[in-house]
């Protein structure tokens, strides 16, 4: 590797990965997952296992966040139990119990979203930028995207505001990924290097290495980064021309802003489900994005997607770069870079949505895809919980402690609530029972309130989106709200049980969820 790109990175502060690693290494750099030879774990790597290893085998007893979680698991419990030996509406108690906590849970984040809308667009609400745009580089780790990849570049070449670097990672592909970027884009590997550089695009570095996974991948780049600013893009991200120079002015405005992601729209491969799927998704996206402008709102924002998120370089070379053995690497990041900045400072983390750095990307179109996605999203998730659980209920961490990940700790069992109180519904027809009349009057009285609110999300994205509500956005968004009970729900529901089942057998792995409109089809089905 060309020594040039290794000397100008700034060494790592001190790590927060968790409250005992106080020393990470003197660089980000692992070679040997860039030579060829057998990989040995990194001292980064073994100071994340290690910090894993403490918090898995510490008494959870003690902690508020164990409390949490045994309560709500006992409350199940019991639920399951009245669902089987008792008769009425009692027996149905799970659903009562979720009706409860889903509707305060959805008024809660449609308020605190609909306040953060509009602190965001008051007249100046906006910081006057200070000081030269930060520069940025933008890192695209790639395994088998040979059909996806060159829709990402040309996207991030047509910009508006052009990174300064775009490094490509590629990841041990077997497609023929590098010789696209040689016949594409004139990409040369010289003397038997790891980097090659495109001929025809200056900005352009290839990095290719053995296939070790999407963080590895990425921390192999941060050595070579030398600006302001990190981009992280999934290879099947498409950015709408003037996303980066979005991030750039946010980033230019706010000193203190630490990290931040773009909008994503959600688009299907084309298939038979195809159309279903990415109607359910689109308004899925919609009001996720709408809680995160909340969350980020309050400072306890702790997810932003790696398919297209945005990082201080200083601030990812102080925690370390990406956890490798974390299976959701993006959401880990920024629970470290939260104890960063609470511990550290005593600030809260400035983590910001950025309306106007828009950007489309693939999602499922098929159940087992979209299953296999969620499963791995969701045993990350539980896994980060678990790793962080030390955080839960401490007024240390101010809001994002007491009361952010409060919530975040009911809602790893909330789908298992919300799957439990649709089978009990099951139950009775089988019983012959038929479904009492109170029962009836909740599920209808929360088929009102969520569809209410649901339609109040769609007029307050457009709104902060700065788009008018069509009469078929609005169409579609009715379609999918009442109709989302009886199919995607259940789906989503279904794939965090099966989370929770590969957390407990450890069984999490991590694959590029790719299939996109060009992938071939044997690519989908290895799960690339």
């Amino acid at each position: 590797m060309d020594q040039r790109f290794l000397t100008s990175v700034t060494p790592p502060k001190k790590s927060e990965v968790g409250a005992e690693a106080r020393r990470i290494p003197a660089s980000m750099k692992e070679p040997d997952s860039i030579g060829g030879k057998r990989r040995r774990a990194s001292r980064t790597e073994r100071v994340h296992l290690h910090v894993r290893g403490r918090v898995e085998h510490r008494t959870l007893g003690r902690d508020r966040f164990s409390s949490l979680l045994f309560g709500a698991a006992a409350l199940l419990f019991a639920a399951l139990i009245a669902a089987v030996s008792l008769t009425g509406p009692w027996s149905w108690a799970v659903g009562l119990i979720y009706i409860c906590y889903d509707t305060w849970l959805l008024g809660h984040m449609v308020r605190t979203s609909r306040r953060a809308i509009v602190d965001q667009l008051a007249p100046g609400g906006r910081a006057v930028i200070r000081g030269e745009a930060p520069t940025m580089t933008v890192l695209i780790a790639a395994r088998n995207e040979r059909d996806a990849l060159p829709a990402t570049l040309d996207s991030v070449l047509a910009q508006e505001g052009p990174p300064e670097r775009i490094i490509v990672i590629d990841d041990g592909s077997t497609d023929d990924t590098l010789a696209l970027l040689a016949e594409r884009y004139g990409v040369v590997f010289t003397g038997g290097t790891q980097l090659g550089w495109s001929g025809s695009v200056p900005s352009l570095t290839v990095l290719r290495k053995p296939s070790s996974g999407k963080a590895r991948s990425l921390n192999a780049a941060l050595p070579l980064c030398e600006t302001d600013l990190v981009v992280t893009l999934d290879a099947d991200t498409i950015l709408d021309p003037g996303a980066l120079a979005a991030v750039r002015e946010a980033f230019a405005r706010n000193g203190a802003l630490t990290a931040g992601c773009g909008v994503l729209r959600p688009q299907c491969r084309p298939g038979l489900l195809a159309p279903i799927f990415e109607l359910y998704q689109t308004f899925e996206y919609l009001r996720s994005f709408l809680w995160r402008v909340s969350w980020a709102h309050e400072k306890t924002l702790v997810l932003v997607s790696g398919a297209f998120a945005i990082f201080r370089r200083e601030a990812l070379a102080a925690v370390g770069g990406f956890d490798p053995t974390s299976h959701v690497e993006d959401y880990e990041l920024l629970f470290r870079l939260h104890r960063r900045s609470l511990e550290q400072r005593g600030l809260p983390l400035d983590v910001r949505v950025i309306g106007a750095a828009r950007a489309t990307t693939d999602v499922p179109a098929r159940p087992i895809v979209f299953l296999r996605q969620r499963t791995r999203w969701f045993a990350g998730f539980i896994e980060t919980m678990f790793r962080n659980h030390d955080i839960v209920g401490k007024r240390r961490y101010g809001r994002l402690g007491t009361f952010h990940l409060v919530v975040k700790t009911i809602d790893t069992l909330l789908p298992i609530y919300g799957l439990s109180a649709f089978l009990s519904l099951v139950l009775f027809l089988v019983r012959g029972q038929g479904i009492p009349a109170p029962i009836i009057v909740a599920l209808v009285a929360k088929f009102v309130y969520d569809f209410t609110c649901h339609v109040y999300c769609l007029f307050l994205h457009e709104r902060w989106q700065r788009r008018r509500v069509t009469l078929g956005l609005f169409a579609r968004a009715a379609l999918a709200t009442l109709t989302e009970p009886y199919f995607f729900q259940l789906f989503r529901q279904l794939g965090a049980v099966l989370g929770w089942v590969a957390f407990m057998r450890g069984r999490n792995e991590w694959v590029p969820q790719r299939p996109t409109h060009l992938a071939i089809e044997r690519s989908e089905e290895k799960g690339q």
